[in-house]
């Protein structure tokens, strides 16, 4: 009987005898035993036809073309980077999405070594490859599938992550971060760059597979639907105690609504309380702007910043004005806004 060559990135990479087996497999590459060039992955977790091609997928490669013979067998044609366009060195998730309208297929690619972590990227249904867009997330984070919907791309940045320094302590490079947020990325589906990408945190979710995703058009959201595990990192690390071996996975339905999100100051610049202000005859709750003292800490200056909140149909969350202050305003001043009519009425 013989044994496996290539190590599996995850799973088999854990402590200090997966550090040995990477040196070892390095090594055999260096000493041309073995021709990496031609392919490290097992392509066993994803399959997907476009442009006349088979593809079969596992994110540690490239994909890889496979035809289906006469008599039912399938036959290797070998890697596939769509004629040049995907680095040789690459990689592509192993779930791209295929546009059954358009046959535009969708493909993100992540790098547990260096910047950028993660990468998003289509060809139209002729194989052309479209610019990447760098998609900014803090650390190498596992991503094995994504979601597309007519207009949108749906990129989900969870607290798995790949800390391969882990492997030096004897432990897996695959790290369940608790101290991470999971949230979902709302990107435009054929947007040149990330300036549009909105974040919405959705605490405690990892889910491994996203099975549908659409646009209901009565709210505005984005729904999911994913198969959420708990614990997250159950599939790639054995439990440590008998305590720990309970598994599940629920099919879960995930609303996002990318119209809500945040307001960053600025580098170095920090909000106090803030205040929300009705518009004059609002439609609705959130129609109207947020007030707040921001503080410069590097210029030490204070302005009060306001924000359009978004709900009459505006740039949620986009600054509209900042007035400069002629002090320091301290940090955990609270306040209130008054209007004209209510100071006219006043006693």
């Amino acid at each position: 009987m013989g044994r496996p060559v290539f190590p599996k990135a995850i799973g088999e990479l854990h402590g200090h005898s997966g550090v040995a087996r990477l040196l070892l497999f390095g090594a055999r590459a260096l000493c041309g035993v073995l021709d990496a060039s031609r392919g490290i992955g097992v392509a066993n977790a994803g399959l997907v036809y476009h442009d006349g091609r088979l593809l079969a997928m596992s994110e540690d490669d490239l994909p890889y073309h496979v035809r289906v013979t006469h008599d039912g067998d399938l036959e290797t044609v070998g890697r596939y980077d769509f004629h040049g366009q995907l680095d040789a060195d690459g990689t592509m998730i192993a779930h791209p999405k295929l546009d059954p309208v358009t046959g535009e297929l969708f493909a993100l690619s992540y790098n547990v070594v260096s910047k950028p972590y993660l990468k998003y990227f289509y060809f139209t249904a002729d194989g052309r490859k479209s610019r990447d867009v760098d998609i900014p997330v803090g650390a190498p984070t596992m991503i094995h599938d994504f979601a597309v919907t007519e207009n949108y791309a749906v990129v989900p940045d969870q607290q798995i992550v790949f800390k391969l320094q882990e492997m030096v302590r004897g432990g897996s490079p695959v790290v369940y971060d608790r101290e991470k947020a999971s949230r979902f990325g709302v990107l435009p589906k054929r947007a040149a760059d990330a300036s549009e990408l909105r974040w919405v945190e959705v605490p405690g979710c990892f889910c491994f597979h996203l099975w549908n995703a659409w646009e209901d058009d009565a709210t505005g959201e984005i729904v999911v639907i994913g198969s959420c595990m708990t614990p997250p990192d159950a599939v790639f690390n054995e439990p440590s105690s008998p305590e720990e071996e309970s598994f599940r996975s629920v099919l879960s339905e995930i609303r996002l609504d990318p119209r809500t999100g945040r307001f960053i100051y600025g580098e170095g610049r920090y909000g106090g309380e803030p205040c929300f202000v009705p518009r004059a005859g609002a439609a609705g709750e959130d129609d109207g702007h947020v007030l707040c003292f921001v503080h410069d800490e590097e210029r030490g200056t204070s302005e009060l910043v306001v924000v359009d909140a978004g709900g009459a149909g505006g740039e949620a969350m986009e600054e509209v004005a900042a007035v400069k202050l002629p002090g320091r305003v301290p940090y955990g001043l609270h306040g209130t806004f008054i209007g004209a009519n209510e100071l006219q009425r006043q006693a």
